[in-house]
């Protein structure tokens, strides 16, 4: 159908009629509405809230809630590790107790910049705590703080036992117990070469929340023995780590640690801080000090190494009693049996399964000369107990006191000797003395220059012998020790007297595919074994 102009308005009229029609019924309905509901609210007011109610459960329906807890199902084996949880707990709780945070200060000299303390002083390192000396030159002091663990022992005395390490050089030691209160400590006595350290607090009142640990026999140490690391790892106190005994009698010379001890290797974690820290077994005990890690990133990568409890015993007991570690002497150098090959067993005519320390060199006028121990010979035993290698010798020998007689069972020349000493303290080194300079002897091309050694034609004092005439400097002659005026007595215990002996037995060692020159060598009275690799 086709609708002319009028027709369109007409349409058009109605339309808005109609609109406005709806839109008053909407306000009137609207209005309506509003007046009942507040007629509902004046009225009835306990409806109002009824519907309330209602809404707001019907809203709550939709909203998400996590299921309400639930008693756990019983299980045996959970019971029984919950139990097993608790020794690790309780021994936690009670180690911790024993366990102190250590802070050590030292004057250092800081570097001084010319530059604004606002600019640079947030960039120096944290421990420099004197800063910078703002448009200065030159340096200045300042305090330089270390920070370590370590453990009461005596709570009536207030010994605390840490490494050497974490107080070494400091002005000012400052200790925080469990119970967060801090004591300046006095250092009671040190031995470095075992880096164990004995402090005692000052003004120190025991409380109810501090405990002393016990020391155990470190002997009893098995590997996979459960163990705890107590310390504070990067200066975060009262930290506890949980592993096992990863193995036991780790040598110092295997490590590389300076000292004369043993270690209990372990695989809980030991970080920065840990040091002094204690290392406890499942009844509480102390078993070792947590001292050093092997790490190529300064972090545990779970080797740590704890000093042995019985070692710590013996060297606080004789600090505190005498001020210092008193260490029993021999007098002797020893390298190890098992670090030879087949061949050097071999060629120094010893049976390949043979175990022991090879006597190297015996200092004159020591405890170990006068039970007359010679070059070459091979303490098997000290005292009845196997020497496999010459750690076992030192841990044997130098917590005895002074005066103590000892038994050596060694292997001379393939027989066996048991020879009795008398140790003494430990006396100061001292450097040996370097011999005037001789004419060396001007050879041509000869084996004895591979090791960098030339010979003097001039005699030696005994008439036996040949006189090192020079030692080519940062060659393996040089790093053995060997020194001008040294006189070489024998090679491959071949007694020699002049250059040509020696030349003629290192030239039928050549020959012979021989791996390794030993020498006897005489200095001042005193002969020493060296052991050179042959150049082939």
């Amino acid at each position: 159908m086709n609708l002319d102009v009028n027709d369109s308005k007409k349409v058009s009229k109605f339309m808005k009629a109609r609109a406005k029609n709806i839109v008053v019924a909407s306000i009137s309905i609207a209005a309506l509405f509003g007046v009942a509901s507040a007629g509902l609210l004046i009225f009835k007011p306990e409806a109002f809230r009824n519907m309330s109610d209602d809404l707001s459960a019907q809203a709550s329906t939709n909203t998400y809630a996590l299921p309400p807890n639930q008693a756990p199902t019983p299980s045996p084996d959970a019971e029984f590790l919950k139990k097993f949880k608790k020794v690790f707990s309780n021994v936690a709780e009670e180690s911790s107790q024993a366990l102190v945070f250590i802070v050590a200060e030292k004057k250092v000299n800081a570097p001084q910049y010319d530059f604004p303390d606002e600019f640079f002083f947030p960039f120096l390192p944290p421990q420099f705590k004197g800063g910078p000396n703002p448009r200065g030159n030159g340096k200045k002091q300042g305090i330089e703080t270390d920070g370590g663990s370590g453990f009461i022992v005596d709570l009536k005395s207030g010994y605390i036992i840490t490494n050497n390490h974490v107080i070494e050089g400091a002005d000012k030691i400052t200790v925080t117990t469990k119970d967060k209160k801090k004591y300046k400590a006095k250092i009671i006595g040190t031995a470095k070469n075992v880096d164990i350290a004995v402090l005692k607090l000052e003004d120190f009142k025991p409380t109810s929340e501090l405990k002393q640990v016990n020391l155990a026999n470190s002997n009893d140490v098995k590997v996979g023995d459960w163990v705890l690391a107590l310390g504070a790892p990067f200066e975060l106190e009262q930290t506890v780590t949980m592993g096992v005994v990863s193995a036991v009698q780790r040598t110092s010379d295997t490590l590389g640690i300076n000292g004369a001890n043993s270690f209990i290797q372990t695989d809980a974690a030991i970080n920065p801080g840990n040091s002094g820290g204690p290392l406890v077994n499942l009844d509480g005990q102390v078993i070792g000090m947590n001292t050093a890690i092997f790490s190529k990133n300064g972090t545990s990568v779970g080797i740590g190494f704890s000093i042995p409890a019985n070692t710590i015993r013996l060297v606080a007991e004789s600090i505190i009693n005498n001020g210092k570690l008193t260490q029993a002497y021999l007098g002797v150098e020893m390298y190890d049996l098992n670090k030879f090959g087949a061949a050097a067993m071999k060629e120094m005519k010893i049976e390949p399964n043979t175990e022991g320390a090879l006597v190297m060199r015996v200092v004159p006028g020591s405890p170990a000369a006068k039970s007359g121990l010679q070059p070459y010979d091979i303490i098997q035993s000290v005292n009845g107990e196997t020497v496999k290698a010459s750690s076992d010798i030192q841990r044997q020998i130098i917590f005895l006191k002074p005066g103590s007689n000892i038994k050596l069972g060694i292997l001379r020349n393939g027989k066996k000797v048991e020879l009795k000493a008398t140790v003494t303290e430990l006396p100061n080194s001292k450097s040996d003395k370097n011999e005037d300079s001789e004419t060396t002897e001007k050879s041509g091309k000869s084996l004895a220059r591979n090791f960098g050694l030339s010979f003097s034609n001039k005699k030696s004092p005994t008439g036996k012998g040949v006189v090192v005439g020079g030692v080519q400097q940062g060659s393996l002659a040089d790093r053995a020790g060997i020194a001008q005026g040294d006189v070489i007595v024998s090679v491959n215990k071949e007694p020699v007297s002049n250059s040509k002996d020696v030349e003629k037995i290192l030239e039928k060692a050549k020959k012979a595919n021989s791996s390794m020159i030993f020498l006897l060598v005489e200095r001042e009275d005193t002969q020493s074994a060296i052991i050179l690799p042959l150049n082939s």
